[in-house]
């Protein structure tokens, strides 16, 4: 008897564990819902640009030990970061290399994650990783696997971003609004929620509609006015109050290109960034009453730029952008950073700038 009792235990089990086993090509509404991740944004333009660019990226900046967060390394310079690893892995599921998508995937599991965090940052020689995450950067890989998981109708891996979510949720949450980063050593969370860490569209694919709903608003209420249609870097808990900082322009342009992939983005914003591309002056820092700060500039800003005009179905914008973008392409085939987006000077090029270009130039 007790030899029947114990058989259909086991039988159970396995009808309970075949049960909860992740199904194949089943056709979620949640896999459906991540469609849009990413938008097709080329328009057949530049391909040999984009070629150079990926081939660039490929061999100098992707390692067996992970995707670098410049092409020279030694010293201070000898870590990576998971931005890195988020927008790689954005490019690989949007240009659906699959294979590789996996094992970056699980690389930077190996490298970053700490009971389903993703740390910042690890340093290679000697090996230490970073005791906070960034939260932008957990939601960068969230996103790449909703859309790994959409493109190839595979629950498993929308499964792995529900997991991710719901981790970083209960570690960065407080009264459903999302902070910049959670202390593994201390326990303590950020007072601080960064307008550009909140990726809208991977919100409203992951949260309840009232969550996301106060998430947006969070943002939205943000906005500086018309004078500078841009919005404050952060809301301080703490204090109840938004930021009056000098805005980093790629974080500016981030929190625009969020609003805009869920149909939120103002036409003031979007008419003040259109002058900026037509007129090369998209600066990288400015004062909160649009005072420009610092007149360089910068790959990324107008790669980020490109995706906002590719989201709101602006083609010649878009191209504009794209243009300014491969100014500061290195076309020197003497050059060490040859393909790359950088300084043919000091033959340096950042992975946040040829990244963000790759993912601009779309499929």
């Amino acid at each position: 008897m007790k030899r029947i009792q114990l058989l259909l235990c086991g039988l159970f089990l396995i009808a309970m564990i075949a049960g909860c086993t992740p199904r194949r090509g089943s056709g979620s509404t949640a896999n459906q819902q991540t469609d849009a991740l990413i938008p097709k944004t080329k328009y057949g333009y530049q391909q040999e640009r984009v070629d150079q660019l990926a081939k660039f990226v490929s061999t100098s900046l992707i390692k067996p030990a992970g995707v670098l967060s410049q092409n020279q390394t030694g010293g201070d310079s000898d870590f990576l970061l998971s931005e890195s690893a988020g927008l790689w892995l954005i490019y690989l599921a949007q240009s659906g290399k699959n294979a590789q998508f996996r094992e970056v995937y699980r690389q930077t599991v190996k490298n970053f994650d700490s009971n389903g965090l993703l740390m910042y940052r690890l340093q290679l020689a000697p090996q230490r990783r970073s005791k906070v995450n960034a939260t932008l950067d957990d939601l960068r890989v969230i996103r790449a696997l909703s859309l790994y998981a959409a493109q190839n109708h595979d629950d498993r891996y929308q499964e792995k971003a529900a997991r991710r979510f719901a981790d970083l949720k209960r570690k960065v949450g407080r009264a459903g609004q999302l902070r910049d980063f959670y202390d593994s050593h201390s326990h303590q969370v950020s007072s601080l929620t960064s307008l550009a860490y909140y990726d809208l569209l991977t919100l409203k694919i992951s949260e309840t509609q009232q969550a996301y709903s106060r998430q947006l608003q969070l943002v939205q209420q943000g906005y500086l006015g018309s004078q500078f249609p841009l919005y404050a870097a952060n809301y301080d808990w703490s204090r109840k109050q938004y930021s009056r900082q000098p805005l980093n322009t790629s974080e500016a342009l981030l929190t625009l290109l969020h609003l805009a992939e869920v149909k939120h983005l103002r036409a003031e914003s979007l008419q003040w960034l259109s002058h900026r591309v037509t007129g090369r002056t998209l600066y990288n820092r400015y004062q909160v009453n649009g005072t420009v700060s610092d007149r360089e500039e910068s790959a990324a800003n107008y790669a980020i730029a490109a995706r906002i005009f590719a989201v709101t179905k602006h083609p010649r914008l878009y191209q504009l952008a794209m243009n300014h973008v491969w100014r500061f392409q290195i076309q020197d085939r003497r050059s060490k950073i040859w393909g790359g987006l950088g300084d043919a000077n000091q033959s340096v090029s950042y992975a946040f700038n040829d990244l963000q270009a790759l993912i601009a130039a779309g499929d």
